[in-house]
């Protein structure tokens, strides 16, 4: 997907890592109130339930992951949704997504809470190949490396979780290690570590300096450490199990 600017129903459109990415011009003016997760809403029960993809070609730069709450997210066949007909399913176990378009619509500010702002966004996914819509924050996938030894790709997942009222913008958080295996038509998870006991707590993380080390020992291990602004984590993934240091 090349970079491109668009100007979609009012709003401004570019191209990021493969994805669309949108933002309404009064997306920085602060409505009074907190918004509602639509995708987390009672209202949009159902018993619908949609399966999680587990299986990949390749992993791009549009390739991300959504690891839902136990009581799952709704997801939609829209992102304006009214009622129960706008209703897709819902989602109950971690998956693997397609990440097509970011929708930035609102920014809310209540001064009386202590996390003062939240944001209707809105993520274009596809799972399966079928086309989805959600509020509900999601995982990127970012440091893939492939490991011979065990015919496989790795990869961390995480969210950005921002600040103030940037909704993504640093302060990477609900890191995941996942491992997946290579077969004759991609890559299949077969590992997902779970949260990683590691808060990072760092606004500019990056991937590409010092705050990380992954590295292949002489046995085709993977040695890993994270390091964030207080926080460490230091392990060992044996294409099997993930060992915390």
């Amino acid at each position: 997907m090349t970079a491109r600017i668009l100007v979609i129903l009012g709003m401004a459109a570019s191209s990021l890592y493969g994805q669309n990415i949108l933002r309404s011009p009064t997306y920085f003016e602060m409505v009074p109130g907190a918004y509602e997760l639509q995708s987390t809403s009672p209202r949009f029960s159902t018993t619908a339930k949609i399966d999680a993809q587990l299986e990949i070609e390749r992993i791009q730069g549009n390739t991300g992951y959504i690891v839902p709450p136990k009581n799952g997210v709704t997801l939609f066949k829209n992102s304006s949704p009214k009622s129960s007909i706008d209703v897709a399913g819902r989602l109950y176990s971690n998956s693997i997504i397609e990440l097509f378009e970011i929708e930035y619509r609102t920014t809310y500010q209540n001064p009386d809470t202590t996390w003062k702002f939240s944001h209707e966004v809105w993520y274009k996914i596809f799972i399966n190949g079928q086309v989805y819509f959600t509020d509900f924050r999601v995982h990127e996938l970012e440091m893939a490396r492939q490991l011979p030894k065990f015919s496989q790709d790795v990869a961390l997942a995480f969210q950005d979780t921002g600040y103030d009222y940037f909704y993504d913008n640093g302060y990477p958080e609900h890191f995941h290690f996942l491992a997946f295996k290579k077969t004759a038509g991609g890559l299949v998870l077969e590992f997902d570590s779970q949260e990683l006991d590691f808060k990072c707590d760092c606004e500019f993380w990056e991937l590409d300096t010092d705050t990380y080390e992954w590295k292949i020992l002489d046995n085709g291990s993977l040695f890993i450490k994270l390091d964030g602004y207080k926080d460490s984590f230091v392990g060992t993934w044996d294409g099997r199990s993930l060992t915390k240091e």
